[in-house]
């Protein structure tokens, strides 16, 4: 992903969970993050790029947004079921890394995303998850759709330590898949993408201050149009790293 401008704010994330005691009812927190990621799922040139952060967080008796802050990993969660929002941010492709076939504008995805527990005790969490959302481009509008499911490990280290591991392929429809890889002699079709394979983790320094860091591979072999020119790698990595501050915690 290119260098990006990124404002994360009370949809990021909502749930209908209770507020933690020891946690203010309502944050403001900035942050900043740098990355290395692939132009897109399975093109050869990867880039280095940086983005800051505005999140809100609210913590309601029966509804809340973001309740554990930004990019956290939810180890403590005991819900059998739970719900979310799922969102991504992705493209600002050059047409040089496109084979000359044109650039792709910053491509938002947002949609719900369901949760069950596997196994959870406060400390562990295992859960299987599926997500689907609405992606759109910036100048274009809705471009399809995506459903991504997923199986995530999750764990306490410490008191204010956390880490994450999931695995998560990614399926395109309604003309996503063509958006990215159809070409002058090659048409897109729906279908499988690639499979996410994730490892976070998160450290709470202070109430207000949290380091969170990710790495991702990405297997794009099988995918269901790797017949495209524009699939160049069977294999992506990704590296994100960076940090959240609470500016402002209410009494």
């Amino acid at each position: 992903m290119k260098t990006a401008l990124m404002c994360l704010a009370a949809a990021a994330l909502a749930a209908p969970a209770a507020a933690a005691d020891s946690k203010p009812r309502w944050e403001i927190g900035v942050g900043a993050f740098a990355t290395y990621s692939p132009a897109y799922y399975g093109a050869s040139q990867s880039d280095f790029g940086g983005f800051p952060v505005i999140y809100l967080a609210y913590r309601g008796d029966d509804f809340s947004i973001l309740p554990n802050g930004l990019y956290d990993v939810d180890a403590g969660n005991e819900k059998s079921v739970d719900f979310g929002l799922s969102v991504d941010l992705s493209g600002s492709v050059d047409s040089e890394d496109r084979l000359g076939l044109g650039d792709i504008d910053y491509v938002g995805e947002i949609g719900p995303e369901i949760s069950f527990a596997i196994f959870a005790d406060g400390r562990t969490r295992v859960e299987a998850a599926v997500a689907i959302r609405a992606a759109f481009e910036w100048d274009n509008g809705y471009i399809g759709y995506v459903v991504q499911p997923r199986l995530a490990y999750l764990t306490t280290l410490s008191p204010t330590t956390r880490l994450g591991l999931s695995v998560a392929p990614k399926f395109g429809f309604d003309g996503y898949n063509e958006l990215f890889y159809s070409t002058p002699g090659f048409t897109a079709g729906d279908g499988y993408i690639g499979t996410d394979i994730a490892l976070k983790l998160v450290n709470d320094v202070s109430g207000r201050l949290r380091l969170s860091g990710e790495i991702k591979a990405i297997s794009l072999s099988g995918a269901e149009n790797e017949a495209s020119a524009l699939y160049q790698e069977d294999w992506n990595f990704s590296v994100r790293a960076g940090f959240t501050y609470a500016i402002w915690q209410s009494e």
